[in-house]
């Protein structure tokens, strides 16, 4: 799961200090670019609809001998408690 942040320690931040989030932000790399680069097979998924058949896809991969990673993206704004 990739929200391009440290979600947990942000969250922590919001409850105990309002308004000064500090340091949680995350510039990742294109992790599907790179598990290619390694001979993998790479997913990128965004929506729920997308993330069955990238996981069939990916597992159908594996069978076939190769490693896989579905990179799952997902919305920064939405935090778990």
């Amino acid at each position: 799961m990739d929200n391009g942040q440290y979600g947990t320690i942000r969250v922590h931040q919001e409850r105990e200090y309002p308004g000064r989030v500090s340091g949680t932000r995350l510039a990742n790399p294109d992790f599907g670019a790179l598990a290619r680069a390694y001979g993998g097979h790479a997913e990128t998924v965004r929506t729920d609809a997308e993330a069955g058949p990238a996981v069939e896809r990916s597992l159908k991969a594996v069978a076939e001998g190769t490693f896989a990673l579905v990179h799952v993206v997902v919305d920064p704004a939405v935090l778990l408690p």
